[in-house]
């Protein structure tokens, strides 16, 4: 099975990935080290990693795909983590790849911007990449109303193609919840 954890930036999907590698012993890919491999290994392909993600998401998607047909033929368990699986994608994989892609969406399309930045200020040690770091208050303010905004739209989108959406909330409480979830026998 391919197990596939994407949604917004932010809303705990390595933090879950993490927890799924100690206690599954799941292998994991991370899509934001497709996009780097990418970026800095062929100039000619013009990825931009300071584009959008949804942006982003459409430049890798043909090597997201090529990756996840060289998956689908193993026997070992994946799970693929990162913003740059969008919900359209993940349909299309479904159809591609009938019974072997679970696929969950993670937003906080119902946050408060300034608590969101507060708990984003909170939990910078605990993260491995915090690009983030340097923005004023009001930056990183402006930074969690525009990713709400863009929780909004996954939501929406995973509507449209039918694909799960969990609103996460306090992701230290809601990650046992989601792990059941993406790892339960029913398919995307």
């Amino acid at each position: 099975m391919i197990y596939i954890l994407s949604g917004i930036a932010k809303s705990g999907k390595s933090l879950i990935a993490d927890d799924i590698i100690k206690t599954h012993h799941m292998r994991v890919i991370s899509t934001d080290l497709i996009m780097m491999m990418l970026h800095y290994g062929n100039d000619q392909l013009s990825i931009d990693i300071h584009k959008s993600d949804i942006t982003v998401s459409h430049a890798l998607k043909p090597y997201l795909f090529g990756m996840i047909k060289s998956l689908s033929g193993l026997k070992r368990d994946y799970l693929i983590e990162g913003v740059h699986i969008q919900p359209d994608f993940a349909y299309e994989l479904s159809l591609a790849f009938p019974d072997k892609i679970k696929c969950l969406f993670l937003g906080y399309k119902d946050a408060n911007p300034i608590i969101k930045a507060k708990e984003l200020r909170r939990d910078i040690k605990g993260i491995d990449n915090p690009w983030y770091e340097s923005m004023s208050d009001t930056q990183l303010i402006e930074l969690t109303t525009y990713m709400i905004r863009e929780s909004e739209k996954c939501y929406h989108e995973c509507l449209k193609y039918q694909c799960r959406y969990i609103e996460v909330t306090d992701i230290m409480k809601d990650k046992v919840d989601i792990i059941k979830e993406l790892l339960s026998n029913e398919i995307s």
